[in-house]
């Protein structure tokens, strides 16, 4: 080993991944500042990387004898890297999964005759009951912008009488006994808006702004 050999300073491993970490996250969170409308969901599906960068800087910093450190505050900064990918993992699969998820941004009208939601982000589930008469119609209208959404409706004893996934557009079913119903509605990073309303009811006061109403049929 020459004198320059025995100098040099040594690294620890894991100090070159955490600065580029680090740079990926600032440069992520000053581009959600600047550019709001961005999705930077990707942020989130690129942590695997973090531990692909920390292997090939162990395996690099072995070449030609390299002289690396592998001490306990490295062994730590190792630990706390692999831990960060895998919380970073588990936000981005949720954020792929999100029906286990329950996540909203909007504004929501349920009463006796009617349910309605209008929302820039829904993610998650919601429900509501309408009591109906034998002979009724349960109109309605979705107006879905952005991601999907599935509706269900069912009676009272657990027969589905709307189902759909992804629905737009008019809605409309026929009510053949009195009961309950229950509108179920199942939104993946939807925005948009939804009204159903039971026949009867003056439609243009329910109806998401700029939707069209549904036109009763005999």
């Amino acid at each position: 080993m020459t004198a320059s050999e025995e100098t040099r300073p040594q690294r620890r491993v894991g100090t070159f991944t955490l600065g580029v970490v680090l740079v990926a996250a600032g440069l992520g969170m000053l581009a959600s500042l600047l550019w709001p409308q961005v999705e930077i969901g990707w942020l989130l599906k690129a942590s695997p990387l973090i531990l692909v960068a920390l292997g090939a800087e162990t395996l690099l910093s072995t070449r030609n004898g390299g002289r690396v450190r592998y001490d306990w505050v490295g062994m730590l900064l190792c630990f706390l890297l692999v831990g960060a990918a895998m919380v970073f993992y588990a936000a981005a699969w949720a954020y792929e999964n999100g029906e286990f998820i329950n996540v909203r941004n909007c504004s929501r009208c349920a009463d006796e005759t009617s349910f309605r939601m209008d929302y820039e982000f829904f993610n998650g589930f919601d429900s509501h009951t309408l009591r109906l008469e034998a002979g009724d119609a349960l109109v309605g209208r979705i107006d879905t912008r952005n991601g999907w959404l599935e509706v269900e409706i069912s009676d009272e004893d657990g027969n589905t009488l709307l189902e759909g996934a992804p629905l737009n557009g008019d809605q409309r079913v026929d009510i053949a006994k009195t009961g309950d119903y229950t509108i179920l509605v199942h939104g993946r990073r939807a925005s948009g808006g939804f009204v159903f309303r039971a026949s009867g009811e003056s439609a243009e006061a329910v109806l998401p702004e700029g939707a069209a109403v549904p036109e009763e049929t005999d």
